[in-house]
């Protein structure tokens, strides 16, 4: 069959899942959390889209109703292959993003270093969104991709590794707006913030010699040296921080500038780049296992990832002071990050893989740590125009 035949064949991907069973554990959270927040569900705004009916959906063991994509492709299951770097290969399909900025290349990071099957439509391929300090790197590696990989041939087993082919991290959006899934990793708001701060603050090494902090020095100059000194002097004003320094801690934290370079590419930023009808899977970082085995039985696949199985990238020492927040220091970050949460909230319930027990799980857990965020859909503050910045990096 040429690829145009198969291009226009009308396969489908199949359906998400109807429901799955938890934990009696997580069962609990689920209730207790209704209980607290008096059974009503959380709002995240007027403008989310209904949910499918999971209910009507096939679900994930009915083999009857079920389309195989490992059938229909006529490809098998990919197994893994250990490699080493004097064998790692390179894989590039037809790239958008040097389509639409001719004089760039396509960044190393976004190339595949798995085999790829061309067999995979490009109306059928899937758009890694690689949110910075969200598990992306861990995820992405597994994936085929090359961003802080810990080794090579690190890709995973199964469907999803063949057909993702495409990413979009940062200012790279090398997708399709067609593609037949975009796939966001995610991780709790707060925890990701966290992470992304730790992960720019210059070493001892480089504090005086780093271009990035002679033009950046937001850690230095403030000084900014921990999360818990952002929230207190740039936020609640305590101790001698200037004006401008607290200007700055909350420029930041709205995306607005880019002194924390995962901060200034934030939730709201991949969530308004991509076009209003893309369809959404979500990998959660607190269950990476779950979420990953969940859609390669949506693609009509089987579990292929456990604990033992999932490698670590991108992941670095912290001590007890860079982890350190005080309950006041936390309720002012989650202030501050409100309409951050409320984009993270709208991620989790667009997604087609994740049913509405995912999403009140992964609720219960922001709830933990910004329960009025979690709750709530009003914030201090209004969303940040970021159309500026969405349209120079889609070269309009």
């Amino acid at each position: 069959m040429s690829k145009r035949a198969r291009e226009n064949s009308g396969f489908q991907l199949p359906s998400p899942p109807a429901r799955r069973d938890f934990p009696i554990g997580l069962t609990m959270i689920i209730i207790l959390s209704v209980a607290l927040c008096l059974v009503k569900s959380p709002s995240v705004g007027s403008d989310i889209e209904a949910r499918p009916d999971f209910n009507s959906m096939v679900k994930w063991d009915d083999a009857s109703q079920t389309l195989s994509l490992y059938e229909e492709l006529g490809i098998d299951a990919y197994s893994q292959r250990p490699t080493t770097s004097n064998q790692q290969k390179i894989y590039r399909y037809f790239s958008p993003y040097e389509e639409r900025f001719p004089t760039y290349e396509l960044p190393y990071f976004a190339e595949k270093t798995i085999p790829y099957n061309d067999n995979v439509p490009t109306n059928k391929q899937v758009c890694f969104v690689h949110v910075g300090k969200a598990g992306g790197s861990t995820v992405g590696c597994s994936l085929g991709f090359s961003l802080h990989c810990a080794d090579d041939g690190q890709s995973l087993p199964g469907l999803l590794p063949i057909i993702t082919t495409h990413v979009f991290h940062r200012g790279v959006y090398d997708c399709r707006n067609d593609a037949a899934y975009h796939l966001f990793v995610v991780r709790d708001p707060l925890d990701r913030v966290m992470s992304a701060f730790n992960y720019d603050r210059p070493g001892d090494e480089t504090i005086h010699t780093s271009e990035l902090f002679r033009t950046q020095d937001f850690y230095v100059k403030c000084p900014f040296w921990t999360l818990d000194d952002v929230a207190q002097n740039g936020l609640l004003g305590n101790g001698d921080t200037s004006v401008g320094c607290q200007k700055e801690a909350r420029q930041a934290l709205r995306g607005f500038k880019e002194f924390v370079t995962h901060w200034y590419f934030n939730y709201q930023y991949y969530y308004e780049f991509l076009p209003e009808n893309v369809k959404l899977l979500v990998i959660r970082n607190e269950h990476i296992v779950d979420d990953w085995n969940g859609i390669e039985r949506m693609l009509g696949g089987h579990d292929v990832l456990d604990a033992s199985t999932l490698p670590e990238n991108n992941v670095h020492s912290k001590n007890s002071t860079d982890l350190y927040l005080s309950d006041e220091s936390r309720m002012a970050l989650c202030r501050e990050l409100c309409v951050e949460i409320q984009f993270y909230k709208k991620i989790l319930r667009k997604a087609m893989n994740l049913i509405e027990e995912d999403v009140q799980i992964s609720l219960a857990e922001l709830r933990l740590q910004c329960p009025i965020e979690a709750d709530s859909d009003a914030c201090h503050s209004k969303k940040p125009d970021i159309t500026e910045k969405i349209l120079d990096r889609k070269g309009c």
